[in-house]
């Protein structure tokens, strides 16, 4: 009996785990380069490179799309809202070359997204 409770809590907290998705954010992180691509359309911001920023965020923009549903599970659905708001802000003032604005925004994403991991 004792065996089967533990193989049971065993189960449980693997299941627990599996399903945690804050806790495999660094991994997907790794894998799909998220970050990296942030910093990459901040740079791009900042020298002033619009069409490489507009070209970066709209890369970083799918690699969300593609991370999004297995962060879904687990994390605050404010956090997909609030960072799916500011891409699109971001889109636009980068259409219309807002250099602080969209700096600002491109901040808040990554501010965003390094939370997710803090959970």
């Amino acid at each position: 009996m004792k065996k089967k409770i533990a193989a049971i809590a065993l189960a449980a907290l693997l299941l627990t785990t599996a399903v945690s998705c804050t806790i495999l954010k660094r991994p997907i992180d790794n894998r799909s380069q998220f970050s990296r691509q942030l910093k990459e359309v901040e740079e791009n911001i900042n020298n002033g490179n619009w069409r490489s920023s507009a070209a970066a965020q709209n890369t970083a923009e799918k690699t969300w799309e593609g991370i999004k549903p297995l962060l879904q599970l687990d994390i605050d659905h404010d956090y997909v809202n609030d960072i799916e708001g500011s891409f699109r802000k971001l889109k636009a003032y980068i259409k219309a070359r807002d250099k602080s604005n969209a700096l600002a925004e491109i901040m808040l994403i990554q501010d965003l997204w390094s939370k997710i991991g803090e959970m």
